[in-house]
């Protein structure tokens, strides 16, 4: 259904894999790891232009708000009049609403196309990206444009002694898809103990990063 957006993704991932793989080693997984790590800078790099764009449109609709307010007392009781004026005095500052959704609007599907094609390395399971399939299957089963090797070789990569795309609730059933033979060399504590600190790190740089837009904004506002 989104295999224009799936191609693409994979298709980068391809490309840093086999760029760090010729360093590290093709089946070491700091190579892999670092190739999603890159295929999302890459995927960030793209959205810098409309981004700044956000910004821009942003900061414009933060000194309009004046005039803005004063419109909306002016024409109070005409809500024709007040939308007609508040586009004159968009048109005026050239800033178009619609612009500062546009990056989040373009980050939904390219983000869920990158959750897809790394969850489609093992398809042992139920879930999104999966189809059921037996070990066997999954193991012999290309992922978009990356061939049955490469996909055994992502599936029997470890991090910290942690498969690549294993998740904390995913059944123990899928657990055999990550070894050639179908044995399991790891614990669901060997996912959480490497996941959740990820989950910390992440949530901490969220937070700071919206105390800093806020103070930013908060600033502009003073000035």
């Amino acid at each position: 259904m989104l295999d224009f957006i799936y191609y693409p993704i994979s298709a980068v991932l391809w490309f840093w894999h086999k760029v760090f793989g010729f360093v590290l080693g093709p089946d070491s997984g700091l190579s892999w790891a670092l190739a999603i790590i890159f295929l999302v800078v890459t995927i960030r790099s793209l959205l810098v232009r409309p981004t700044i764009k956000q910004l821009r449109s942003s900061r414009k609709m933060q000194e309009m708000q004046p005039r803005m307010q004063a419109i909306r007392k002016k024409y109070a009781n005409d809500q024709q009049q007040q939308a007609l004026e508040m586009r004159k005095l968009q048109k005026e500052m050239g800033v178009n609403p619609l612009a500062s959704c546009l990056p989040m609007l373009v980050q939904i599907p390219i983000f869920i196309g990158l959750f897809h094609v790394l969850r489609s390395f093992n398809r042992t399971g139920d879930g999104m990206g999966q189809l059921g399939m037996t070990i066997e299957e999954t193991r012999n089963t290309s992922n978009y444009v990356f061939g049955v090797d490469e996909v055994q070789s992502f599936l029997d990569a470890r991090l910290s002694g942690t498969p690549l795309s294993g998740f904390i609730s995913m059944s123990e059933d899928a657990f055999g898809a990550f070894s050639a033979d179908g044995s399991v060399d790891f614990e669901r504590w060997n996912i959480i103990i490497v996941v959740l600190p990820l989950m910390a790190i992440a949530s901490v740089l969220m937070h700071f990063n919206a105390r800093m837009s806020m103070d930013r904004q908060k600033k502009r506002q003073a000035a």
